[in-house]
């Protein structure tokens, strides 16, 4: 006799699979690496504000944005906000001064006035200088009695006539014009650190004079002589739409008088 055995249920035997979850992540794909850039940081600009007598003795004005270069900066800063020009009807403030006025000179002459330009000197702003700009108060009776009749606030590139002997000797000419900076002694010249904004002003006539400030003898902008050789011919071209009157350096004209830097000035003294 045979005994079957009892068979157990199928599902005894069946083993059931549990699927089991796997971590998973976010896949990106592979791009290749760009190259590492280094952009040229920007060059140093500022705001130039010019106003010109056009060839049709119509008085015309432009804001421009160039390189802020010393060499443009010295074309702007001669005189500060406030300072009394005299022309044929008087003392007028530099800021009031339109193209056209008739300016007095100190060798009594006149011209008319054809070129103003304007920036701002901000405290603390980024700039090419070597240092920091400074004015320049210049005391009553600094260089004798009346001259000037009451405290000048000169700019950082003004320039003063002098006759003196030593500078005389130097280039000899009679006269001469020297930076103000070059004229700081903390008494009759003052160095003074703007703690505000200031605007600062400088003006050209169709030819190279010496202009009365407070009763001050300070020349009209003139360029450097070593000017064509220290800007390059691109950089010449943008100093010159700062003049639209003008062409060329030529048409600036001869300086009247012999002008020295900072730098021949130390070399004198």
């Amino acid at each position: 006799m045979s005994y079957d055995r009892p068979m157990a249920p199928r599902s005894a035997h069946r083993s059931h699979s549990v699927p089991t979850s796997k971590p998973w992540t976010v896949r990106t794909p592979t791009r290749p690496l760009r190259p590492v850039v280094h952009s040229r940081p920007l060059p140093l600009t500022r705001r130039f504000e010019i106003e010109w007598l056009d060839e049709d003795n119509f008085a015309q004005d432009l804001t421009r944005i160039a390189p802020a270069l010393p060499a443009f900066e010295e074309a702007f800063a001669a005189f500060t906000h406030g300072t009394l020009i005299q022309t044929v009807d008087g003392p007028v403030a530099v800021e009031d001064l339109a193209p056209g006025a008739e300016l007095a000179t100190a060798d009594g002459e006149t011209a008319p006035l054809m070129w103003k330009g304007a920036i701002t000197i901000v405290p603390g702003a980024p700039t090419l200088r070597v240092t920091p700009e400074k004015l320049y108060r210049v005391t009553a009776d600094a260089f004798g009695l009346g001259r000037p009749a009451r405290d000048v606030l000169l700019g950082p590139d003004a320039r003063l006539l002098t006759r003196d002997p030593s500078v005389r000797a130097a280039v000899s000419a009679d006269a001469a014009y020297v930076p103000v900076s070059s004229l700081a002694d903390g008494v009759s010249v003052v160095e003074v650190t703007p703690v505000n904004p200031i605007r600062v002003y400088h003006l050209h006539t169709s030819r190279h004079l010496t202009l009365l400030a407070g009763g001050l003898k300070v020349e009209t902008f003139a360029p450097r002589t070593s000017m064509s050789e220290s800007l390059s011919h691109e950089m010449m071209a943008v100093f010159m739409t700062l003049f639209p009157h003008l062409e060329t350096l030529r048409d600036f004209g001869r300086a009247r008088w012999p002008r020295l830097s900072r730098e021949m000035m130390d070399a004198v003294h």
